[in-house]
């Protein structure tokens, strides 16, 4: 038998579902994006620490007349 109110309520249950994948997707993209995004940042914060450590190192220099001593744990004795 045509009910009417059975077709209706099978509609709007399927406009929920449909609502709720929606929103799931949407929440799961903008996760993505924002660790994406926070990754990108760190990433570039990292290098700059990266690269004026590297300098540091670069910038220090054997000033000693008889050189400097390099230990077996590849430190350098200054």
């Amino acid at each position: 038998m045509f009910n009417p109110f059975r077709i209706v309520w099978e509609l709007i249950e399927f406009g929920l579902q449909a609502l709720f994948v929606y929103v799931l997707v949407i929440v799961i993209f903008t996760g993505i994006i924002a660790t994406v995004i926070y990754k990108e940042k760190n990433k570039e914060a990292s290098w700059n620490k990266a690269i004026k450590e590297a300098k540091i190192e670069y910038e220090k220099e054997c000033t000693r007349i008889d050189g400097c001593r390099i230990l077996k744990d590849g430190t350098i004795e200054w």
